[in-house]
């Protein structure tokens, strides 16, 4: 008997590397049945008159046959959870089209404290080939017409609401990053309860190793400044092209800045992470409380106030 599907929408900057890697494979008794590039290229990118859910559903039929017994079909894309640097608009729409395409799936959704998970999308911007400094990154824009960060994006309760009242509140499933952190072997296990999945027997030390860290927010004047100079997903056509962000110089300049002496000058100095704390002190905490309410299993959110 093929399992429901399993869907890991996001967030973004949740360990969802880590999951698709580590824990989402054979090994552990699921079976990743569509890629990022067809998340995206079936469910994201088809403007809304012409998104068929009909086309995604006949591809994963095809799939899901071929499947051992007893194994668990899986979803992750944390695209599917809207874009970060522009407020997120989209995730509801993306849940309708997810309910279209499989409404008997069971959601999986990761959270992080807002207070970390913020600096770390900014990084993620700077990845990308950002300009911004953060202030003006989290002011969004006011511009009509146009989308940026908005803080409405990190309200979880909002998006845990909306997916329950799609596939119900018990096919719902909550789990937060410091609970991986804290003990990643029981995280794996609530979530393989949770997917029915009788397979998994408990994460391999190989599975357990953590990926690196973002650059460090010290560095994030300078790696700013740089993607001024270099090609990137959000500069395509600098003044000065030297080389593409983020490789080339922005990777060079991230490496030495990871080293000393900057890293015992400066390693700890956190100006991203004390300029949200600053401007988003206590914002969250409505939502996070209603989240816990919400949420149909327990969730430790003593982190997130």
């Amino acid at each position: 008997m093929t399992l429901p599907i399993l869907l890991h929408v996001g967030y973004h900057k949740t360990a969802t590397t880590w999951m698709q890697r580590s824990l989402f494979n054979s090994t552990n008794g699921y079976c990743p049945i569509a890629s990022h590039s067809e998340v995206f290229g079936n469910i994201v990118r088809p403007h809304g008159l012409r998104f068929d859910p009909a086309l995604m559903r006949a591809l994963l039929e095809e799939r899901l046959a071929g499947l051992s017994p007893g194994v668990v079909p899986v979803i992750s894309s944390e695209i599917l959870s809207g874009h970060p640097f522009q407020g997120g608009h989209e995730s509801d729409v993306y849940a309708q089209r997810l309910f279209q395409i499989f409404p008997s799936a069971r959601i999986l959704i990761s959270i992080r404290s807002q207070m970390r998970i913020l600096p770390s999308v900014y990084m993620q911007y700077l990845l990308r080939g950002g300009t911004m400094p953060y202030d003006r990154f989290f002011d969004g824009t006011s511009e009509i017409g146009y989308f940026g960060f908005t803080p409405e994006h990190f309200e979880y309760d909002l998006l845990v609401e909306f997916y329950q009242n799609l596939f119900g509140r018990d096919r719902v499933f909550v789990l937060t990053q410091e609970l991986l952190a804290k003990d990643m072997q029981l995280a794996a296990k609530t979530v393989a309860e949770f997917a029915e999945n009788r397979h998994f027997a408990g994460l391999q030390p190989a599975s357990m190793r953590v990926y690196a860290a973002s650059y460090p927010e010290y560095a994030a004047p300078f790696l700013r400044r740089i993607n001024h100079l270099q090609e990137s997903t959000l500069v395509p056509t600098p003044i000065v092209k030297l080389g593409k962000t983020p490789g080339g110089i922005y990777r060079a300049a991230g490496y030495l800045l990871r080293q000393p002496p900057f890293s015992k000058l400066l390693g700890g100095r956190k100006p991203v992470s004390d300029y949200v704390r600053q401007r988003f002190g206590g914002y969250y905490d409505a939502s996070n409380r209603r989240l816990a309410d919400l949420s149909a299993n327990p969730l430790d959110l003593r982190s997130y106030y």
